[in-house]
């Protein structure tokens, strides 16, 4: 069987809901604002992203493995509600909340967060330790007695200004993904969903396309991570999109956050709307402003990119 070096971390099946009918998509490319048509097979994707060498199913095995299951599963999904089905019944819901959470963590940025915060903290380690601790350290590391010039070398590395780079394989990246995922899909579930339907209008997504919006409000809880978030904003396709709501924001009964919790689990919270000028510019600007090097959109919607990332449009930078 061939290999697939191609990995995607946006879904091609999403993307085609964003595509024109000869499956072309058009990247706006950050910061430089430049715009580019090409087919969804090329867009939003590196070689070898998830690749494991030597693996003995191939080295493109978790590839596969995310399109001939959860990938496959929640095409389907998308399907029905486009179809006209909302609300979703619970497995299907939560199935989506899966997929949901392996966005937020599956784009190479998250890969790259991993080895940054592990570099950081093995510099304050090292600092902290000095030459004498870092030698007992590495020793301790290595199973045996590190050299003097193995001593030398590493901290030589430590006190460059860029410090010593942790690298992340793919196989931490995936191991990453297996731990974490079951928690966010979680705090992603125990939301209210609105599914917003557009006739006209269109919305745009980006290489990071989960967005938490936080409270504008100082409360008990501030923050923009998923769980905290006053909003999670995820773009299904061009004419749907989910807006993800606190539980807080639900409490009309006085329930407590459990209970309210519970209830949103069940999907009995749920609801849909029609699409508003207002709505498509709220989610279009939080999903611009969350892309992390590529917004992606239908080539016959330029206008629905926020201007400040359009191509050839303003720049809202201050001077």
């Amino acid at each position: 069987m061939n290999t697939a070096k191609l990995h995607h971390f946006n879904p091609q099946f999403v993307l085609r809901g964003f595509a024109d009918g000869n499956q072309r998509i058009t990247t706006i490319r950050l910061p430089e604002r430049k715009a580019r048509t090409t087919r969804v097979r090329e867009t939003a994707a590196e070689n070898h992203l998830y690749s494991l060498p030597g693996h003995p199913s191939g080295a493109d095995i978790f590839e596969k493995a995310l399109g001939a299951g959860i990938e496959a599963d929640v095409a389907d999904i998308f399907a029905r509600i486009e179809g006209g089905e909302w609300p979703l019944s619970r497995d299907p819901r939560d199935t989506l909340a899966e997929f949901i959470a392996l966005q937020v963590l599956r784009g190479p940025e998250q890969r790259q967060r991993m080895e940054s915060a592990s570099s950081d903290l093995f510099l304050r380690a090292a600092g902290q330790l000095g030459r004498d601790g870092l030698t007992r350290f590495a020793s301790d590391a290595a199973g045996r007695e590190v050299s003097e010039a193995e001593v030398d070398e590493l901290w030589n590395t430590v006190a460059t200004p860029d410090g010593a780079q942790i690298t992340y394989l793919p196989r931490d990246h995936i191991e990453m993904m297996g731990e974490v995922t079951e928690s966010i899909a979680a705090a992603i579930a125990a939301r209210p969903w609105k599914l917003i339907r557009f006739s006209r209008r269109a919305l745009v997504t980006c290489d990071a396309p989960v967005t938490p919006v936080p409270y504008d409000t100082e409360g008990p809880f501030i923050g923009n991570g998923i769980a905290t978030a006053r909003f999670v904003l995820y773009p299904i396709s061009r004419r749907m999109g989910l807006v993800m709501s606190h539980a807080l924001d639900r409490n009309d009964a006085g329930d407590d956050l459990n209970e309210l919790s519970n209830r949103a689990r069940s999907g009995s919270l749920d609801n849909e709307s029609a699409g508003t000028t207002a709505v498509e510019k709220l989610m279009n600007e939080h999903t611009a402003a969350h892309a992390i090097r590529n917004i992606y959109h239908h080539p016959d919607d330029p206008l629905s990119v926020p201007e400040a990332y359009r191509e050839g449009g303003a720049s809202t930078s201050s001077t």
